[in-house]
């Protein structure tokens, strides 16, 4: 209450006071001092000479309580004025402070949006609203929720003092509850204790804690992007339409603010995703000047071979013993099928990647295509002088697979040991039942992987595209095409190696087709002797 108010206030009691008095003594005398010194004085005076009526004592004491009355009527008017004047001067303090505090309101929100200009991510901006209309409504729960416009559902994303399941990342339908009814119709609501009587009161939330609640829609021009939720718990003051009317006055604001940070946070999110994008293409471009430099290279590299042998033949016609022009022979073949093969998996890789791969599954005994491998990569093997081994368990069921691809993926499993094996080492190939699938293994005593290196070795150009694969030779997508042609078979692969330990790559592949074949022993390959499979 103001130094003013106050002083009127005192001002107004006093003269209430002061006429209550007179009143009283108004009273007090015309009872008993006025009646008593009338009849004294007309007793002195004497009955001559006076008016008839005047010296009758009932004449003049109806008169007296006449003007009693009078006065006392007057009195009351005059106090009932002074209560009207009271009571009107306390709604005017009561209204005074009723601005004031809504005055501090709309300046705490005014002060918030503005402060939020300041703030570029969605995230900040929602919690600091959330908090700030709860501190400023002297509320005890708020939300918001955000309009996905794929889904078509309200998401909470910030929320104060709900429980869990209207936390953060609660999900509601448009029509659905208070806030979907809100969006769906785009009209504000304050809601009391009791459940409101329209449609509304098939969505209200038994909650006898809350004491009121208010639910309004956030809107950018004609779309709504999201609802914003407050309740008051077990407050002797229930929101009012004022309370509406002032969070109205900025919710416009507000959403414009949100809306803005909902853009900023999807450029930044598109400019991370290009960003991302943009690296992947300078790998990419890295990747793609190794593997043209790599593919020139192992490309060139046969044919070189084939025109040496081919200009040999042609300088020698007649001069070669049947022998060299055998071993001649042999070696353009085995330079050509090199080629063979090295654009095959070029066009196989194309061919995945487009979907175009023409795939042939049927059931087979997985040893033979394991064989099948072994013979197509014997030169290599001879050359790099190692070992080749072979373990099938007893009783391995056929598998339905496609068998040109499977040897694909078992002559890449082999060539890649062998490339690096030590001269010498010993390769070693293992088949068993893993439960539903069955497991091939081919292990090498080579100089293994780093742990940060295997889970990138199936990836293209992951591992094999080195210095020491170059000295090898090889394109870099040998394992890549290995993990596809086994993707396509209902397979996948991995690796398990260690530093200086070697390495073990395996292929898993479900059964089909479950029928047993008989056992199967060792094979060995050697400089000497080829490979074979027991019966």
């Amino acid at each position: 209450m103001t130094s003013q108010t106050e002083s009127r206030w005192q001002q107004l009691q006093r003269a209430g006071w002061m006429l209550w008095a007179a009143t009283f003594a108004v009273l007090l005398a015309f009872a008993g001092v006025v009646p008593t010194l009338y009849a004294r004085v007309v007793g002195l005076a004497g009955r001559e000479g006076t008016v008839p009526w005047l010296a009758n004592p009932a004449v003049v004491t109806i008169a007296l309580a006449l003007l009693v009355i009078a006065f006392g009527v007057h009195t009351v008017q005059q106090q009932r004025e002074l209560h009207r004047a009271l009571q009107a001067l306390s709604n005017e303090e009561r209204e005074r402070e009723d601005s004031s505090v809504r005055l501090s309101e709309l300046t705490a929100l005014f002060q918030m949006s503005t402060s939020l200009q300041l703030h570029l991510r969605s995230d900040v901006i929602l919690e600091i609203i959330v908090r700030r209309v709860v501190s400023t409504l002297k509320a005890q729960q708020a939300s918001i929720m955000i309009l996905e416009p794929d889904s078509g559902e309200l998401v909470t994303r910030a929320a104060y003092g709900l429980e869990a399941e209207f936390s953060r990342g609660a999900r509601k339908r448009i029509g659905e509850g208070i806030a979907g009814w809100v969006a769906l119709r785009r009209e504000a609501v304050v809601l009391g204790e009791q459940p409101p009587s329209t449609e509304l009161g098939q969505h209200y939330k038994q909650n006898r804690a809350i004491t009121s609640a208010i639910s309004l829609p956030l809107t950018v021009g004609d779309r709504v992007i999201g609802v914003l939720n407050v309740n008051r718990i077990n407050h002797h003051e229930p929101f009012g339409p004022a309370h509406l009317e002032m969070l109205r006055v900025f919710s416009e604001h507000i959403a414009a603010v949100i809306d803005r940070a909902e853009v900023l946070d999807r450029m930044d999110r598109r400019t991370e995703e290009l960003e991302e994008v943009n690296t992947r293409l300078h790998e990419v471009n890295r990747m793609k000047d190794v593997f043209l430099g790599t593919a020139s290279h192992e490309l060139k590299t046969p044919l070189t071979s084939i025109m040496a042998y081919a200009e040999l033949l042609e300088d020698h016609e007649g001069h070669l013993t049947r022998k060299q022009s055998r071993e001649f022979v042999s070696s353009l073949r085995g330079e050509a099928q090199r080629l063979l093969a090295l654009i095959e998996d070029i066009l196989d890789l194309s061919r995945i990647e487009s979907g175009r791969l023409a795939f042939h599954p049927r059931p087979m005994d997985f040893a033979e295509v394991v064989k099948g491998a072994i013979d197509s990569t014997q030169p290599l093997i001879r050359h790099y002088g190692v070992r080749v081994t072979s373990t099938f368990a007893p009783g391995l069921p056929r598998l339905t697979v496609d068998e040109m691809k499977m040897r694909q993926v078992v002559e890449h499993l082999i060539v890649n040991a062998v490339k690096f094996s030590p001269q010498g080492g010993t390769i070693t190939l293992n088949a068993a039942l893993d439960g539903a699938c069955v497991r091939f293994e081919v292990h090498d005593d080579g100089p293994g992987v780093p742990p940060e290196q295997a889970t990138h070795l199936f990836e293209m150009f992951g591992h094999e595209v080195s210095e020491a694969t170059q000295a090898r030779g090889g394109l870099g997508i040998g394992l890549h095409l290995v993990k596809r042609l086994s993707e396509l078979h209902g397979g996948h692969v991995g690796v398990n190696s260690r530093p200086g330990k070697g390495s073990t790559f395996w292929v898993r592949l479900p059964v089909v087709a479950a029928v047993p074949v008989p056992p199967a022993g060792d094979a060995v390959a050697d400089d000497d002797e080829e490979p074979r499979l027991a019966a």
